[in-house]
């Protein structure tokens, strides 16, 4: 390609293609680390919150149950009807589901008024069914719509997964005196939609969950804390596909490629030469803040920075490969030497963002 420079242009060549190459192959190896880490951890992570038995990283684990036998096994059921809003940005979520109690025994029991959803609010609680039957199994049914906070990771956004979670407690009995037991009659409906996502599944569990604390109640024994039975419903969303993802970095992609054609252009014309570059890094800069815009305040790097990272750093690249170019067409009148020199600038760099764009894409949706 370029055998007919003399030895020292060859070699300058070489080494810039070498550079470049590496510094591709770091920035990849560097993206795929953490975005692969991340998806890794997130799915390790779901699999922990949905096991019996098990804590999450980060969590607190609950004392241990007592051993009593006293207390009433209330089985619990959800059906999920639909998800209004799903809000990475403002860090909740809102659905309309029904939630059952079956217990037998004392009718006075009565947990659908005392249970409570954490970390969520409920608007809206009607009961639509209510019987106790002459053998001693008595059964209620709620209506709910509710808000629930749920702090989303946006590393991987816009490719990303999220597992929705309504946790549901009593307010007044601990463990000592009810316990919930899962109920097989939980499902989702076939109408459940998030628009950009596609539901993959669902799930329940029933974990203790132990407050820390004695609430400063002086009839509590110092260091004694109390657990209650925790009922968990999951329903896992995940990215339909790269619709979205092609759509936030199409003005950037198109800046990236806007710069590359610029090596087509000789360097003494200098007007289109870095009017291109320019004009595409400020498109790339502008891209970045609507990308932002969806995005929550975090100290998170990921998915969307890495994207965004590169393309401004492949510009900014594109640029100092033409400051190179023309120093040897205009000041060294080497004018055949940054022919090739673009050439294979245009060659390497394009290759390089290509490869580092395809495999990003795949590693955080696959």
């Amino acid at each position: 390609m370029f055998s007919d420079l003399p030895q020292r242009q060859q070699k300058f060549i070489k080494i810039w293609i070498t550079v470049v190459a590496i510094i591709f192959v770091a920035l990849g190896f560097l993206s795929l680390n953490i975005i692969a880490g991340e998806k890794q951890t997130a799915n390790r992570n779901h699999l922990l919150r949905m096991a019996p038995g098990t804590v999450e990283p980060g969590k607190t684990p609950p004392d241990p149950l007592p051993t009593n036998t006293n207390f009433t096994a209330v089985n619990i059921g959800t059906y999920l009807d639909g998800i209004e809003i799903v809000s990475i940005k403002d860090s909740y979520w809102t659905a309309t589901f029904y939630i059952w109690f079956r217990w037998k025994g004392d009718k006075s029991l009565d947990p659908g008024k005392s249970f409570r959803l954490v970390d969520a609010k409920i608007e809206k609680k009607d009961l639509q069914d209510s019987y106790a039957s002459p053998d001693g199994i008595n059964y209620q049914c709620y209506k709910v719509v509710a808000k629930m906070t749920k702090f989303f990771n946006t590393t991987r956004v816009p490719l990303d997964d999220h597992m929705l979670n309504i946790y549901i407690e009593d307010t007044s009995r601990d463990v000592s005196q009810l316990r919930y037991v899962t109920d097989s009659g939980t499902n989702i409906s076939s109408r459940v939609k998030v628009p950009g996502y596609t539901v993959t599944g669902f799930s329940n569990v029933v974990k203790p969950h132990t407050y820390k604390t004695t609430y400063g109640d002086p009839r509590m024994q110092e260091g004694k804390h109390t657990t209650y039975s925790e009922y968990n419903f999951a329903v896992t969303i995940k990215r339909a596909g790269l619709g979205v993802y092609i759509k936030l970095f199409i003005g950037l992609f198109a800046g990236v490629i806007l710069t590359l054609g610029s090596f087509f252009i000789r360097p003494s014309d200098t007007g289109p030469r870095f009017g291109l570059p320019s004009a595409a890094y400020f498109g790339a800069v502008a891209n970045t803040y609507m990308v932002n815009s969806m995005m929550p305040s975090s100290g998170q790097f990921g998915l969307a920075d890495l994207v965004t990272g590169i393309g401004l750093f492949t510009i900014s690249l594109c640029v100092g490969a033409t400051l190179m170019s023309g120093y040897y067409f205009l000041r060294r009148d080497e004018k055949e030497f940054s022919k090739h020199l673009d050439s294979v600038s245009w060659v390497v760099i394009g290759i390089g963002y290509t490869a580092v764009n395809i495999v990003l894409p795949i590693a955080a949706f696959y």
